[in-house]
C-alpha cells in the first residue's frame, strides 16, 4: 500500500511523515515550489509530539507526474477551495478507482471528490499541526483520527488505512457515520477565524477571559443553527460534547491550559496559517460561511458567524497578518 498525499502542508505533511516514519511508502503532490524543493533536497523535517525526524520522501508538482498503481491510497489534504482542482487533476491522471480519503476540515470536500471518485471516504482529525517554514511540519498535539466511507458505511479500505494510521502512532477509530463527527469538527473550526483575527494561539485564547466569551458565543450559534437545520453531529468517542465545551468556556472557575513558552508547540489553526503565509484567501467560507448558509435555509440568523466571515475574508484578501484585532475589539465587532 502506497500513500499518495495531495498536499504536504500541516495535515498532509504530518500524516505523510508519520506514515513514512514507520515504513510506508509515501509520495507527496505539492505545488508549493519552495516547500517541494526543500523536501526533495533535504527530506521532510517532522517535529513535535513524536520527536524530531527527517524523512526521505519524494514530492512531485502534479498528479500527472505519478504512475498510479492499483494499491495506491490517496489522501486529500489541500484547502477546501483547492479540492475541485486537485480532484480534477487526480481524475485526469488515473483511470483507476482508487480510494480517496478527505483528511480536511469542512464538510463539503467529500461531496466534491465523490463527483469524480466513487470510492470516497471522510477523515476527521483532532490533531494540531502547522507549517511555518518550508521543508518542515510541526505536530503540536495529538487527538483522535476517525475514518469512514462517504456518505455512510465502512469497507476494507477504511480498516486498512486505520491499521496503517494506528501503526504510525495516531489514535484511530472507524465510524459508519463519519460525517457526524466532521460536522462536530466544523463547530470547533468556527473559531479558526477568531484565532486568525486576534493572532492568539489556542492556548493563549483560552487564557483570555474576553476571548473565552467570543469562543463560546461562536460555538453556541453554530450549535443552534445545526440543531435547527436537523443536521446530526457528535464528538469522536471519548471526546467532550461541544455543548459541554461551551459551558466550560463560560464557567467562572474555568482552568485554562498552560501556554507553551516557545512558538513551536503553540496551537495555530489552519486559518491562522493562511493569514500568516499571506495566501490571499482562507477557508472561512467553508466554516463560518457554512453556518451562515445553513442558518438562512433553516430560518435561523447567524449574525456572529456572518460577521466573522466578513472580517476574515477582508483580512485574507488584503493579505494582512494574523492579529488585526484585540479580543475586546473582536467581541465588540461581533456584538457578544
Amino acid at each position: 500500500m502506497r500513500f499518495i498525499m495531495c498536499g504536504a502542508g500541516a495535515i498532509g505533511g504530518t500524516i505523510g511523515a508519520n506514515l513514512a516514519r514507520v515504513g510506508y511508502e509515501v509520495l507527496f503532490i505539492e505545488p508549493w515550489t519552495e516547500h517541494r524543493e526543500a523536501i526533495n533536497a533535504k527530506g521532510l523535517l517532522l517535529k513535535g509530539v513524536n520527536g524530531t525526524h527527517t524523512l526521505k520522501v519524494r514530492a512531485v508538482a502534479r498528479a500527472s507526474d505519478i504512475g498510479f498503481k492499483d494499491d495506491d491510497v490517496v489522501l486529500m489534504a489541500v484547502k477546501s477551495y483547492h479540492t475541485p482542482e486537485a480532484s480534477d487533476a487526480l481524475r485526469a491522471a488515473t483511470s483507476l478507482e482508487l480510494p480517496v480519503f478527505c483528511a480536511q476540515n469542512g464538510v463539503r470536500n467529500e461531496e466534491m471528490v465523490a463527483k469524480r471518485f466513487r470510492n470516497t471516504h471522510g477523515v476527521m482529525l483532532l490533531i494540531g499541526a502547522k507549517v511555518l517554514q518550508v521543508g518542515e511540519v510541526i505536530n503540536t498535539s495529538s487527538g483522535p483520527v476517525g475514518l469512514g466511507r462517504y456518505p455512510e458505511g465502512l469497507d476494507d479500505a477504511d480498516h486498512a488505512v486505520a491499521a496503517a494510521f494506528e501503526k504510525a502512532g495516531f489514535k484511530v477509530y472507524t465510524s459508519a457515520y463519519i460525517m457526524r463527527t466532521k460536522w462536530n469538527k466544523l463547530l470547533l473550526n468556527l473559531n479558526n477565524a477568531s484565532h486568525g483575527l486576534t493572532g492568539l494561539s489556542g492556548q493563549e485564547a483560552r487564557n483570555n477571559s474576553v476571548m473565552r466569551q467570543v469562543l463560546a458565543a461562536v460555538h453556541a450559534e453554530g450549535v443552534q443553527v445545526l440543531r435547527a437545520a436537523g443536521i446530526a453531529f457528535e464528538p469522536p468517542p471519548g471526546e467532550t460534547p461541544i455543548e459541554e465545551r461551551i459551558r466550560e468556556l463560560q464557567a467562572s472557575d474555568y482552568t485554562p491550559p498552560k501556554i507553551p513558552e516557545g512558538e513551536e508547540m503553540k496551537g495555530r489553526p489552519s486559518l491562522w496559517q493562511d493569514l500568516y503565509h499571506k495566501r490571499g484567501r482562507a477557508e472561512d467560507d467553508y466554516f463560518n460561511g457554512e453556518i451562515v448558509r445553513q442558518g438562512q435555509q433553516a430560518g435561523v440568523p447567524a449574525p456572529i458567524n456572518a460577521k466573522l466571515l466578513e472580517l476574515c475574508t477582508a483580512v485574507a484578501q488584503a493579505k494582512e497578518p494574523p492579529g488585526k484585532y484585540t479580543p475586546a475589539e473582536l467581541r465588540r465587532l461581533l456584538g457578544v
